[in-house]
């Protein structure tokens, strides 16, 4: 289809391109501690495919770069023909920030736009966007080869599926492509990328054995089958796809070769990486064989979990150490409205097979929704404290509320409930979002404590720290212990409260929902005095 516009660029291929300059680009985030501990993995794939094809292509990593547009462009892109960025809906403005930069720059350079964002709102984008050229929707690899090629031999757009683009005036929207059925032919995803800051090595802690291991990711599938109400994942398709055991070991080679160093840790990223139990011990056994102290973790579906359970020993003794776990709520209500096909009950069922094999969770959970009500809320604490999981760190869990990002079936719900349309990159304000008003009430009052959340995360190492380090158990001793275990349940016990205050009818007060802390010298302190007093005393 085709929708004509009242002033497009001149058609994308007749301008030039000087072979194998191609700049891949993460587009800063925003808001984030400066140093992650990996680069973009997608993008790595992406950028070794293309390189594999013979375009010579450079990766930047911009994820926590905390530099302005301009900024980028001068000291990085300005000398790029072709420039892609990736980026998702949290950080669209910025990408459009920064094609506009690039423009201004290089006025003839080509702008080509990828991720599950652009590729939600291709046609509306290239309208609101004249700064992009080209958007690749959904997977990438076959796709963007394709289009450096044609913009290399100077031909036509024309027939190339999968994207959409500018051409003459009008707005062309190719079909779309096929998925990728033979990972196997993918490249191992051995990327470079310059960047202002190093990325922090990437560790996995072991606690079976006490040991900080070197870590590295693999993706070794694609998609899943499921169709939760709030992913944006099965915008590239349902269709779970997946590689031989044989790959991911020889990935795992390569990229050690690549970089120089042995891994002692596989994370592997998947959407959904135990759709095949019988294909996760093939794996498992494959990485043993390669080397047997190898550990791993994976994510999955609680449901998937519960059937593979009869295997999960045999995967724990060939080094599975932590599964991160989609629970996503304590009542079933809200989990029929993520469309998870899962109950409470199996949630629980779950949590039991890790605790029976001692398999570290790495929990993910939905505490807020639009649509929660005070006593499903309620519902969701009582199941973090049941399941013993109120001393569970990082917090994130307690602070998570429903994102309702573009494409996805849980924002057109929510633009149905509003009765209006979001803007394309906008994601709700989560409170303007909330149907009950003492849920609302909950909600900003707890978020009052995450600005002390980096002040309590070095609290709790300190006291931590002091209790290992005690020659004798005496009083203080006892009362470093104390702190230590109220800060690490702290986040969940202001929300206990909070709703309790709620639920009581009375008023909703973080200041009341606070518990008291004591110092050496026996005397009581709000969060704040002791956070202080923390940092002075060491």
């Amino acid at each position: 289809m085709e929708r004509h516009l009242p002033s497009i660029p001149e058609k994308i291929c007749d301008r030039s391109m000087q072979a194998g300059d191609l700049a891949l680009v993460n587009v800063p985030y925003g808001g984030r501690d400066v140093g992650q501990s990996m680069r973009p993995l997608g993008l790595s794939y992406l950028g070794a495919f293309v390189s594999r094809r013979g375009i010579k292509t450079q990766g930047f990593d911009f994820s926590d770069a905390g530099l302005s547009p301009s900024e980028i462009v001068a000291r990085y892109l300005s000398g790029y023909p072709i420039v892609g960025l990736s980026f998702y809906n949290v950080n669209a403005k910025f990408a459009y920030q920064l094609a506009t930069e690039i423009k201004l720059s290089n006025p003839q350079c080509i702008v080509i736009a990828g991720g599950p964002h652009v590729s939600a709102v291709h046609s509306s984008l290239l309208v609101e966007q004249q700064s992009i050229d080209i958007i690749v929707r959904s997977e990438g690899e076959e796709t963007l080869a394709e289009v450096l090629n044609a913009v290399k031999n100077r031909v036509s757009l024309t027939g190339i599926r999968g994207i959409t683009y500018r051409s003459r005036g009008q707005i062309v929207i190719e079909p779309d492509r096929e998925r990728l059925q033979d990972l196997d032919d993918l490249p191992a995803p051995t990327f470079e990328f310059i960047s202002p800051y190093e990325a922090r090595p990437l560790f996995y802690f072991d606690r079976t054995i006490g040991v900080r291991k070197r870590a590295v990711a693999l993706i070794t599938s694609r998609s899943c089958p499921y169709s939760c109400s709030f992913c944006a994942i099965i915008l590239i398709g349902r269709q779970w796809r997946k590689l031989s055991a044989a790959k991911v070991v020889s990935d795992l080679k390569d990229l050690e070769e690549f970089r120089g160093e042995l891994y002692e840790h596989v994370y592997f990223l998947d959407a959904n990486f135990f759709v095949s139990a019988t294909r996760a011990v093939e794996i498992a056994e494959a990485l043993h064989s390669y080397r047997p102290s190898l550990t791993f973790s994976f994510s999955t579906r609680v449901n998937q979990l519960i059937k593979g359970r009869r295997l999960i020993s045999q995967l724990r003794h060939l080094g599975l150490r932590a599964v991160e776990l989609g629970i996503e709520s304590g009542n079933d209500n809200a989990l029929r409205r993520f469309a998870k096909d899962t109950t409470v009950s199996q949630n629980k069922e779950a949590l039991e097979i890790l605790n029976e094999n001692r398999i570290q969770l790495f929990l993910d959970f939905i505490m807020f929704d639009a649509e929660g009500t005070i006593e499903e809320l309620n519902q969701n604490i009582e199941f973090i404290h049941q399941n013993k999981l109120d001393s569970y760190i990082p917090w994130d869990h307690l602070f998570s509320y429903m994102t309702p990002y573009v494409g996805t079936e849980i924002r057109r719900h929510y633009e149905q409930l509003k009765g209006y349309s979001f803007e394309t990159d906008e994601l709700p304000d989560p409170a303007d979002l909330f149907e009950n008003l003492d849920v609302k009430a909950v909600f900003k009052e707890f978020w009052r404590l995450r600005q002390y959340v980096p002040g309590l995360e070095r609290a709790l190492i300190r006291v931590e720290q002091r209790v290992r380090n005690a020659s004798e158990w005496g009083l203080e001793a006892a009362r470093d212990k104390l702190n230590a275990v109220t800060l690490r349940r702290l986040p969940f016990v202001v929300l206990k409260n909070l709703i309790a205050q709620s639920r009581s009818g009375g008023i909703v007060s973080f200041e009341q929902a606070v518990p008291k802390f004591v110092d050496d010298f026996e005397n009581g302190h709000t969060l704040m005095d002791f956070l202080h007093w923390q940092e002075a005393h060491g």
